[in-house]
């Protein structure tokens, strides 16, 4: 068996929920950004946990299709993807996110759309973090 690729975040949060700060940072110090309430629920210019996941899944999942895509010797030039999800008020007083769309734009579109389908579903399945989102709806379409 393969040695685990160990990952590492970390948060600092201080104060109550509502009013307090926050700092994400990436084990490889190559991001640090800052989070409050108010960028989680109300929108402004710092950041939130969902833009990360929404940033890993999108990230992951482009990788994995350019290497899907390379398996089947298809060029797909270069590869924009957008992701985006709705953050869901739940009965227990937190949230869910029951679904996330995620659009993928190829520059080079010159191939069968069942190649492209199959690679995509090839994708998936070796994008880790689609699959430690086992309980959220993945939604993907190639955009034109």
């Amino acid at each position: 068996m393969a040695t685990a690729l160990r990952r590492m975040a970390s948060v600092t949060w201080s104060g109550s929920a509502r009013q307090g700060r926050g700092t994400f940072q990436v084990g490889s110090g190559a991001l640090v950004a800052p989070f409050t309430y108010n960028s989680r629920f109300k929108g402004d210019t710092e950041t939130n946990p969902e833009e990360l996941l929404l940033a890993a899944q999108a990230g992951c999942l482009t990788m994995a299709l350019a290497a899907a895509l390379q398996e089947q010797q298809i060029d797909p030039g270069t590869i924009d993807t957008s992701a985006e999800l709705d953050l869901v008020s739940h009965e227990s007083g937190g949230y869910r996110i029951p679904s996330l769309r995620v659009e993928i734009t190829l520059s080079n579109r010159d191939w069968p759309q069942k190649q492209l389908d199959a690679a995509l579903e090839r994708a998936m399945d070796m994008c880790p973090i689609c699959n430690a989102l086992g309980g959220t709806d993945i939604q993907v379409r190639f955009g034109d």
